[in-house]
């Protein structure tokens, strides 16, 4: 099962999109303020990243950045009430939270399957093994 961590400082929001994205078969856990977010990233392990932009602290960017410091090729998907005017790297992709699902649910199906091996791949390090 796949793991993602939803970070949003508006709890309510936080906890729907979990339960949203438990009955889509994820293990989803969230935490309310960026800093809480990073000690559940070096405790646990998990498969991708969703954060809120405007948070109270550190921004969803200083996060997607200190996320990307211990995992360079780790998926991170910031959500935004407002256009997404401010570009950099560490980001996967940016959701309008206005739309927020399905896109959201679209866009996790997507950066998993990037991330996942081809079959055939798999297959072929199980027959070296």
């Amino acid at each position: 099962m796949k793991a993602i961590l939803f970070v949003d400082d508006h709890q309510v929001l936080a906890r729907l999109a979990c339960l949203i994205l438990r009955q889509h078969g994820y293990r989803a856990e969230s935490a309310y303020y960026a800093s809480d977010a990073l000690a559940m990233f070096d405790r646990e392990r998990f498969d991708l990243l969703v954060t809120d932009y405007c948070m109270v602290g550190m921004n969803g960017l200083q996060l997607a950045r200190l996320i990307r410091q211990r995992a360079p090729d780790f998926p991170i998907i910031v959500v935004t009430a407002y256009s997404a005017t401010e570009r950099c790297e560490e980001v996967s992709a940016w959701i309008e939270k206005q739309h927020m699902f399905p896109a959201l649910l679209e866009k996790i199906e997507l950066l998993l399957a990037e991330r996942q091996p081809s079959t055939t791949v798999a297959a072929e390090a199980l027959k070296g093994a």
